[in-house]
């Protein structure tokens, strides 16, 4: 089963609680707007419902200052509080004719209670990232903060010797070809000089990567292939990718060399990557208690699948769009909130 079609399930099974009974002090819905409390001023009221001086007060006060301008005026504030016992009179309305179980109301409010257990789940009931958490997934993952400059280079390699002048000069007339063969490419099409590669090179470990070298430090560039291949590396970062070497000669044989792409030195210490990291542990952290959310809620319900059952369920793709009815597909919440953080 796929995370999507699994999470399907799995959301409906969040609400299945509630069919186990209601917790104490939780036995009913109720569908006043703001239930009274005892000793408010009431400004507005209706059959079993109304609106008092401290909650107009407090609904103000939630509002931007810019906003709290439209309601000064005697007039302004009675246009807003009956603003409020319309909607609630409507709500009330719905109530009376039964729509509380109008398929589509009931789909929205599975919909709106599930989003609420997420939150309730994700963002309330998880502890904060700790300092130390952070210094060890720092001192964990290093290389992703500090690093130091690396290419990515294509070549074609000829091999010759450096002390055999002979296969020397011939492998640099084949090389001074090449070069001219891959100076007549596009100066981005990679995938053209890497087929030159693929015809002509002679190095066993990249020719079947279409000449491909992968990231490199200038260092570990010059233990592998030699310091005159680093030294070409360096001068074509400039030019930036796509730039052509010249035919680069090192104790092994004769290189053209293609930069691909640069990286340029990270040094970023811990304070400098120290938000970055909090919110990628707090995501993992949320991200794992969803999980187990969803798999006590599997097994407490005995959730299965019958494969079987299920493949022989046709998809007929010649049928119109019949209504609704449960949820369409997509409206229920991602299984996991979305990932703000990026990698460096």
């Amino acid at each position: 089963m796929s995370p999507a079609s699994r999470f399907l399930a799995l959301a409906l099974l969040a609400l299945s609680g509630c069919e186990r009974g209601p917790a104490p002090g939780h036995a009913t819905v109720d569908f006043r707007h703001a239930p009274q409390q005892a000793g408010g001023t009431p400004v507005a009221s209706w059959k079993g419902d109304g609106v008092t001086a401290e909650e107009l007060r407090r609904r103000l006060e939630e509002m931007s200052p810019a906003l709290r301008e439209r309601y000064q005026t005697l007039e302004q504030k009675r246009e807003y509080v009956e603003g409020l016992a319309r909607f609630e009179l409507l709500v009330q309305e719905a109530l009376a004719r039964g729509l509380q179980n109008d398929p589509e109301v009931v789909a929205s409010t599975k919909r709106a209670l599930v989003a609420r257990l997420m939150r309730s789940q994700l963002d309330e009931a998880q502890p904060p990232v700790t300092g130390a958490e952070v210094a060890a997934y720092y001192q964990s993952h290093l290389e992703d903060y500090v690093r130091p400059e690396q290419v990515r280079l294509s070549h074609v390699f000829l091999a010759a010797p450096r002390e055999d002048a002979a296969r020397v000069t011939a492998a640099r007339q084949k090389a001074e070809k090449v070069l001219a063969e891959a100076k007549a490419l596009p100066a981005r099409d990679f995938a053209a000089f890497g087929r030159l590669a693929r015809s002509h090179s002679e190095e066993p470990r990249t020719q079947p990567l279409d000449g491909d070298l992968r990231y490199r430090s200038l260092e570990v560039l010059a233990q592998d292939f030699g310091p005159e291949v680093a030294e070409a590396a360096r001068t074509l970062v400039p030019g930036g990718p796509g730039t052509l070497s010249g035919v680069v000669q090192t104790d092994a044989g004769l290189h053209v060399l293609q930069l691909t792409a640069h990286q340029s030195a990270l040094d970023l210490k811990l304070e400098d990557v120290r938000q970055q990291i909090s919110g990628r542990l707090t995501q993992d952290k949320r991200t794992r208690a969803w999980a187990e959310l969803l798999s006590g809620l599997e097994k407490r319900a005995g959730f299965t699948v019958d494969a079987a059952a299920l493949s022989r369920v046709h998809v007929d793709m010649s049928t119109p769009m019949q209504p609704a009815i449960g949820p369409p597909p997509g409206t229920l919440p991602a299984p996991f909130p979305p990932t703000a953080v990026e990698q460096p």
